[in-house]
């Protein structure tokens, strides 16, 4: 038990002192993808929301409640240039339907900086350079573009945290055991992660000839 607690722990440091972002590299060129095209295709939150059927009161409820708080306003305020928010998502996703919400509010509190928009993780098969640390494509993921839908860097499914303590314990659980843990977590942490790694992947400064 004592071994089992400690290698738990130490693989939550070694994913946080990484920064991974719940983002890893694959083989896929981000050139192949074709952003524009996928931007123009993508829809509003408010009319994403508007067509969710599935976890349809979660999805809901979320978004209205969201607390997005002051700092993180005064962060997104600042970010020197707009940035778009493509998002993978799906309605019948719990991830999605925990995790969309907040990026949503954040980016609706600060039009002038953030404009989101929801692709199918159909419409988006062809992006597969953002993956989770164990190396997986899932849904969300979260693309930063620039006005010219050149990508900027990616976000995938869940918190640094939630995926360094969930990687090591998920095969020792049944699903639903696991799913009601995920819950809590989500719920005690009310959003602040996301939003926190979400505003890193924006200021994290552009890479020379983007």
């Amino acid at each position: 038990m004592i071994r089992a607690a400690y290698t738990v722990c130490m693989h939550v440091r070694a994913v946080l002192a990484a920064g991974l972002l719940a983002v890893v590299p694959a083989i896929t060129a981000a050139s192949q993808v074709d952003y524009a095209a996928l931007w123009d295709g993508g829809t509003p939150f408010d009319t994403f929301l508007s067509s969710v059927r599935s976890r349809q009161a979660q999805w809901t409820s979320r978004f209205a409640n969201a607390a997005i708080d002051a700092d993180a306003l005064s962060r997104a305020r600042a970010l020197p240039e707009r940035r778009r928010l493509l998002v993978i998502a799906e309605d019948r996703c719990s991830d999605s339907a925990w995790v969309v919400p907040y990026i949503a509010k954040l980016a609706a509190a600060v039009p002038g900086r953030l404009e989101l928009r929801v692709i199918s993780r159909k419409a988006g098969s062809g992006i597969q350079e953002y993956r989770t640390p164990d190396g997986r494509v899932a849904t969300p993921t979260v693309i930063v573009l620039d006005e010219n839908n050149r990508p900027l860097g990616g976000w995938a499914e869940r918190p640094a945290a939630l995926h360094a303590w969930v990687i090591p314990i998920k095969a020792s659980l049944s699903t639903r055991e696991l799913y009601e843990k995920i819950d809590k977590w989500y719920a005690d942490d009310g959003g602040k992660s996301t939003v926190r790694e979400i505003l890193q992947l924006l200021e994290k400064p552009q890479k020379e000839g983007q």
